[in-house]
């Protein structure tokens, strides 16, 4: 199984490598097969890095080698974590070595269209790492802005699910469902103990059907009311922070849903996202109005003039609904 995994990997695994070496790449690459040099050495004690293994002499970090496991899918991840996974994946790494070190012997870096693939490759991971950290710089205070904005019209929700017979949603546990009456009639009860004091999240832990929000709760997360199912976000909008509704029948069974005013950390996720890339957008446009640009007029003409449309034939004794 562990080998099936590895061999559906090694695709991906050529790419991370790829990434991972352009993210480390230096314009002065060597011509010849690596050797660890004495001072390279001191570099990576200085440096903290622990070396994990060596591929003919050449090291390879801790941080180098959880660089290829963080760029893998996030599936692949937690196999990697493993000490099989670490196992199997430093036999793809001495695969990507040995090829990095035979095409350093056979001075492929110097090659004119390899030069200037790595530049760009160079160029793009610099780039996005620029914009990264322009982002990044301005998002925090924004996220408090838009929280401000937002706030009041936003809501983080939790639902209790009752699963029904033809429902979308199963009853945990393999169990059979029952009718929708049935779903109705235990949904009420579970309001009724609710608006007497219960606790909604042990509630939503002990009863709903819906297995991943009940874990946690019945957290659904921030949402905006308008953004809802028309049937949900009707007996949603009825309600005001700390408040049950009725029970709700939908497609995916029938739910008992509470409203809360989201905190800010609630909202941060969502917010963070949007106002990254909106900062990012005006960061590139600054960067980009500021900036002073050269064309060569030989390789980038002027366009032409578009050529006039021919003007249609009106039949005779058609009348023209132009004029």
């Amino acid at each position: 199984m562990k080998k099936d995994i590895v061999i559906a990997v090694v695709a991906v695994i050529i790419v991370v490598a790829l990434a991972f070496g352009l993210s480390t790449f230096r314009s002065d690459l060597p011509g010849s097969a690596s050797t660890p040099s004495k001072a390279s050495s001191a570099a990576n004690a200085a440096g903290g890095d622990k070396v994990v293994m060596r591929v003919n002499g050449e090291p390879v970090t801790e941080r180098e080698f959880n660089l290829f496991v963080m760029s893998a899918p996030e599936q692949a991840r937690a196999f990697y974590a493993s000490p099989a996974g670490r196992r199997a994946l430093s036999d793809e790494l001495v695969k990507l070595k040995v090829l990095e070190q035979e095409a350093k012997r056979l001075k492929i870096a110097d090659e004119p269209d390899i030069k200037s693939q790595l530049q760009m490759a160079q160029s793009q991971i610099l780039a996005a790492r620029a914009l990264e950290k322009l982002a990044d710089s301005k998002t925090e205070q924004r996220v408090k802005e838009e929280y401000e904005k937002e706030k009041n019209t936003a809501i983080s929700l939790r639902h209790i699910l009752i699963a029904y017979q033809g429902g979308q949603v199963p009853p945990r546990g393999g169990k059979q469902p029952g009718s929708a009456d049935a779903a109705m009639t235990k949904a009420a009860t579970i309001v009724a103990g609710l608006r007497g004091g219960a606790d909604f999240a042990t509630a939503a832990r002990a009863e709903s059907d819906d297995e991943q929000s009940g874990q946690q709760g019945g957290m659904l997360g921030p949402a905006k009311p308008e953004n809802l199912p028309p049937d949900i976000a009707g007996a949603v909008a009825k309600l005001k922070p700390g408040q049950i509704s009725d029970p709700v029948k939908t497609q995916f069974g029938v739910h008992i849903f509470k409203v809360e005013q989201p905190s800010l950390e609630d909202l941060r996720p969502m917010l963070r996202q949007k106002v990254r890339q909106s900062t990012a957008e005006a960061e590139v446009k600054r960067l980009e109005d500021a900036a002073k640009v050269d064309l060569d007029p030989a390789f980038f003409p002027p366009p032409k003039e578009p050529t006039p449309a021919i003007p249609q034939q009106t039949p005779q004794g058609t009348p023209n609904p132009n004029g």
